[in-house]
This record gives C-alpha cells, sequence and structure tokens, in this order.
C-alpha cells in the first residue's frame, strides 16, 4: 500500500477505508480502484459515516454491523444509535442469543453493549484504540494530570414493553489521577450486571449540579469493597472523579452557566417514561430497573 497505511499491523484491528472484511483470503489490501458503480459508491458512504477504532473489538462490532444489514451498504442508515430494531439484533448477536430485550419486564431495561458505540464513534477517535483515550490537564498548581476514557460503550434503555426510550455513546473514565485507579474503576463497571438502576439529584456544594444514574453494585455502600465506598454515576459531561459521562451533542462547554440547568436527552427521556420530575427527585432517588451488560468479544 506503500505509505498511505495507518502505521501498524495489518488485518489485526484496522477498520474503515483500511479494512480487509472478514471472508477473505487476502492477506494486505489493495490499492483502491477508481468507482465502479453504485456498490462501491454504498461501501464508501458506509465507511465515512461509520468511524470504528483500533480496539480489538471494533472488528467484531462492523462484522455484526454487516450480519444485521445482510451485508447490502445501501442499508447503511439502518446501522444508527436510536433506532430500535438495530439496537434489539446487536444486544441479541453480541450475547450470542443469551440476552435480549423483553416485551414483558418489570420495570425499564437498561442495557450497556461494552464496544457497542464502535461505528458511532467521532472521527478524531478512528485512528486510535477508543478504550484508552488519553487526557491530560492542568491542576491548579500547574501540574499535568492525566485522565483516561473508554470511549466506546453504549447505553440503551427500553421500557417494560420493549419499546426503546433512548440511548447514548458512553465516555468512561478507567484512570484519574489521584482520584481513581483503573483497577476500581473497572471492579465497579464489571459489578453493574443484574444490579438495580436509580436515578438521583446530585446536588454536592461546589459541585456542577446533575440527575444521575447510579446502580446499586455494592460498591456505594462498600459492602461490596471491604467497607470502602466507590461511588460512580452516569451524568451529563462536565468534570469527572470517576462518573461515566451520557454523550449528548447539545451539552454546554463546562464554563457555560448554562451547564448547571442542563440534561442529556437520554435523562429526560428516562424522566418521562417513568413519569418523573423534578419535585419527586427532591425527595429522594427513584428506582428504576435492572442493568444488563454485553460485551462485545472476538
Amino acid at each position: 500500500m506503500g505509505g498511505n497505511r495507518v502505521p501498524g499491523p495489518v488485518c489485526s484491528t484496522r477498520v474503515g477505508d483500511d479494512w480487509i472484511d472478514d471472508g477473505t483470503l487476502c492477506r494486505a489490501k489493495s490499492n483502491k480502484p477508481g468507482p465502479v458503480g453504485a456498490a462501491s459508491a454504498a461501501k464508501t458512504a458506509y465507511d465515512i459515516a461509520h468511524d470504528y477504532s483500533l480496539a480489538p473489538e471494533a472488528r467484531r462490532k462492523r462484522a455484526i454491523d454487516l450480519e444485521i444489514i445482510g451485508g447490502d451498504y445501501g442499508k447503511s442508515g439502518d446501522i444508527r444509535i436510536d433506532n430500535e430494531g438495530y439496537l434489539k439484533k446487536l444486544i441479541a448477536i453480541a450475547s450470542d442469543g443469551k440476552q435480549k430485550v423483553s416485551t414483558n419486564a418489570g420495570a425499564l431495561q437498561f442495557f450497556i453493549v461494552q464496544g457497542g458505540a464502535e461505528g458511532f464513534l467521532p472521527d478524531d477517535l478512528r485512528k486510535i484504540d477508543a478504550r484508552n483515550n488519553v487526557t491530560h490537564w492542568p491542576d491548579t498548581g500547574g501540574k499535568t494530570g492525566e485522565t483516561d476514557f473508554d470511549e466506546n460503550d453504549l447505553l440503551a434503555v427500553f421500557a417494560n414493553d420493549g419499546q426503546l426510550v433512548g440511548s447514548a455513546r458512553l465516555s468512561r473514565p478507567t484512570y484519574v489521577q489521584g482520584r481513581i485507579s483503573r483497577k476500581t474503576a473497572n471492579r465497579v463497571y464489571e459489578a453493574w450486571g443484574g444490579k438495580t438502576v436509580f436515578i438521583y439529584s446530585n446536588k454536592t456544594p461546589g459541585w456542577i449540579p446533575y440527575l444521575g444514574l447510579a446502580v446499586d453494585d455494592g460498591f456505594r455502600d462498600g459492602s461490596a469493597n471491604k467497607g470502602s465506598k466507590v461511588s460512580i454515576d452516569l451524568h451529563k459531561q462536565e468534570e469527572t472523579n470517576g462518573c461515566i459521562f451520557i454523550i449528548d451533542p447539545a451539552t454546554p462547554d463546562v464554563d457555560k452557566p448554562e451547564l448547571h440547568t442542563f440534561e442529556p436527552e437520554l435523562i429526560k427521556k428516562i424522566m418521562a417514561a417513568k413519569g418523573i420530575d423534578a419535585a419527586k427527585l427532591a425527595k429522594g432517588r427513584v428506582t428504576l430497573g435492572k442493568m444488563h451488560v454485553v460485551k462485545i468479544t472476538l
């Protein structure tokens, strides 16, 4: 390919323009031919619209996406993070049929699909492993700190009858210097499957107020961590000591006063689905449903 390939191993982690689809015998990708018609144009459009990173699970996620549309790139518009039918198929295929959205659940159904946001990433994550987006920031003393994010998970929420309430990509801190270690961040996250989800209003003095989704994971009360309490919420993008961001393109910048009253569309949809308002949340937490975790693996 003579210099037009991102450095790194061929046929293992790269997706998009330099990707070699599963099911071929090719060891390396040939130079791109010129336009050959509608099929070529559809594939090009797909690769432009769907950003996959260098994360190992990106290869499997892309294969699942193509399976869902029957290999027809002309149906790439079906691969959307807000498409109910697509999300249900993603959950079923990624879990090898072990998990599915119920049409008769007792409460809201929360599904975190680890690696599920591959294909829906911003373009700047295309050329890195989206599980490890390393960022740096200055502290008040002028020293540089580090926060690492796992950027390729998604959260989909369904009503008790199986209808989609809403969905969003997540940005999960896996390490915050001086705040939370990789081991602790991962232990908490790995404990969420099958646990109760609730929502509450966080108005800690000095913090940006937010409505947070939280999980009764045994870490919040310390029962699963030898008495040491660790609370990781899911909430709007702002500042974090370990909480997970719900990505919403309408989120105001962290220095804007509008952020104090802003809530992600997903949070608002969840509240509407449960008939919750600010007055009810002011009285305390409200139980929402159950968390399910699906992992996309090679």
